[in-house]
């Protein structure tokens, strides 16, 4: 608003001149079209980039003639308005590098953090995902007992079952596989037997796959029928 102010009280103050010079008016109109030009150009980001380089060597130049140093003289330059603009956004984008350097630099510490941690989480998912096989039939057995005596009667049978494939994998009569589900195992426990299915692997296997699939209930009773089966399985493993 300044400039425009400046550059209208020259139009008038032109204006008056050519009056009084006999300029004719049409010529007026000229001279305030060629500063409302000027004006417009002062809005474009070439000429703010001019006019920043122009104060700043300026400056420069002050304070070297403080110091009596004589600098050579700084080219004025007049830059396209496309120039400007390109610089503009390098500019733009430079400055969006340094700060996104500087913001990772303040968030490493945290970020390594999180990274170790989600690691760690991966090993131990990796580490639970057979821990049956780690560990032995007479464990599973153990397991067994105890829970049922403190009432955990689903998770009594539950042992004894992990107590079957564990016995039938020592016996290398079946391969003891986490990712297996009840139904393969079936399979190929009958495949392996080469003959009916006994009915204690059925017990075992079918009642695994309710308590952990299905809606069945767990009681006393269900856990001796198991037990019962689990040691017509030792019985019949021991005669081979």
């Amino acid at each position: 608003m300044v400039v425009e102010a400046l550059w209208q009280r020259g139009a008038n103050l032109g204006a008056s001149w050519g009056d009084s010079l006999g300029v004719p008016r049409p010529q007026h109109a000229a001279v305030l079209a060629a500063m409302s030009t000027g004006a417009y150009n002062t809005t474009s980001i070439g000429w703010r980039l001019s006019q920043m380089w122009r104060r700043g060597s300026e400056w420069l130049e002050y304070q070297f003639a403080q110091a009596d140093i004589d600098l050579p003289e700084f080219p004025d330059w007049s830059l396209p308005e496309e120039v400007g603009r390109v610089l503009f956004w390098l500019f733009v984008v430079a400055l969006s590098v340094w700060l996104g350097w500087l913001l990772y630099r303040a968030l490493e510490p945290s970020i390594q953090k999180w990274l170790a941690q989600d690691r760690q989480w991966v090993k131990l998912g990796q580490s639970a995902i057979a821990p049956e096989a780690d560990h032995s039939a007479q464990y599973w057995w153990q397991q067994a007992q105890t829970f049922a005596q403190n009432g955990h009667y689903g998770e009594a049978c539950k042992a004894l079952y992990q107590a079957t494939l564990q016995q039938l994998d020592d016996s290398r009569t079946l391969t003891h596989d986490p990712s297996r589900t009840d139904g393969e195992y079936l399979a190929s426990l009958d495949q392996a037997l080469g003959k009916p299915m006994p009915r204690p692997y059925q017990l075992l296997i079918g009642t695994h796959e309710r308590l952990t699939f299905g809606a069945a209930t767990a009681t006393a009773e269900m856990f001796k029928r198991c037990r019962r089966a689990y040691e017509q399985i030792q019985k019949e493993i021991a005669k081979k």
